[in-house]
């Protein structure tokens, strides 16, 4: 059978688009066939068809994992001028029978001054009252700190108008000149009488300048007919008597030491009345060590207004 020519090229383009269409239908099923056994396209061969199966909803595929994100450093504390403050020593011992509920009366001597409201805050922290022996000098330069002893509940006592030995203890005249003056500072800094009638012989009754306690009895009857009973002392630091520091210790240790081995020195001795400077940043500093230390031994604490009459070393 002989064919034209123009049914030869048709015949033959049918045949050939049969051909394009049973191949693409054999590439079809063949990929249909990897994508269900789970097999990936080669990403090496560029020929390879990629299959994005995220937009298809049916797709049981799970979303790849966030990375975690590196966690910031805390930032390295920045050292400053100020000191974190050091805790506070527990105390060590425990309630001695022989202190255990006696009365131990903490006073300060040569204020108010600008550690002043310092100790005021610790006394505070440990609901104690004390007493102040204020110099009138300093009750003039520092105010307000005199009126907190007072608004904060504390006595105000005298330790003489300028402190100055050869103003004191050359004749009771001038002695009674000094207390009569630092009573009427007291009055023009409040605007009324609010210093008790309690006081402290600066150097104490014993004092070299007094001539010991063979001399002093004029001295103590001068202040007793003003009105006011005199306070020595038994317990102390020694923050005053540096010379006494033979070893060298740190000053707190020196402190701690003379506190320890005073109050064992008298502690059969009624009362027991305890001298600190309230001018000495280190007396500041052990305080409240010195105060824990007291009360794990059973001492409560009092202020001299309670006692009835002098105490003299």
């Amino acid at each position: 059978m002989r064919y034209s020519q123009e049914r030869l090229y048709a015949m033959n383009s049918f045949a050939y688009r049969i051909k394009r269409i049973a191949a693409l239908t054999l590439a079809l099923l063949t990929l249909a066939a990897l994508t269900a056994c789970g097999e990936k396209p080669d990403p090496a061969d560029p020929s390879a068809s990629v299959i994005d199966v995220a937009d298809d909803p049916a797709s049981p595929v799970t979303a790849a994992p966030t990375a975690v994100p590196t966690p910031t450093p805390e930032p390295t504390p920045v050292p400053t001028d100020t000191p974190e403050p050091t805790a506070t020593p527990r105390p060590s011992q425990a309630a001695n029978p022989s202190y255990q509920g006696r009365t131990i009366y903490l006073t300060f001597d040569d204020g108010p001054y600008k550690y002043t409201d310092q100790v005021l805050d610790i006394l505070d922290q440990y609901n104690i009252k004390a007493t102040f022996f204020t110099v009138g000098n300093f009750v003039k330069a520092y105010p307000e700190q005199a009126k907190h002893i007072v608004e904060r509940g504390h006595v105000l006592g005298c330790h003489s108008q300028t402190h100055e030995m050869a103003n004191l203890y050359h004749g009771t005249d001038g002695f009674k000149k000094e207390l009569n003056q630092w009573r009427e500072t007291v009055k023009s800094v409040f605007g009324y009488d609010a210093g008790a009638y309690v006081m402290r012989f600066p150097g104490g009754t014993t004092n070299s300048t007094i001539g010991g306690r063979k001399n002093r009895g004029p001295y103590v009857e001068a202040a007793n007919s003003l009105g006011y009973k005199a306070f020595d002392w038994n317990v102390c630091l020694n923050d005053r008597w540096l010379a006494g520091n033979k070893d060298g210790l740190p000053l707190n240790e020196y402190f701690w030491k003379s506190y320890l081995d005073s109050l064992s020195m008298y502690k059969n001795i009624e009362p027991l009345v305890f001298l600190i400077h309230d001018t000495e940043p280190e007396s500041v500093k052990i305080l409240p060590r010195v105060i824990e230390d007291l009360i794990a031994k059973g001492f409560k604490f009092g202020v001299c207004t309670d006692l009835d009459d002098n105490y003299l070393m």
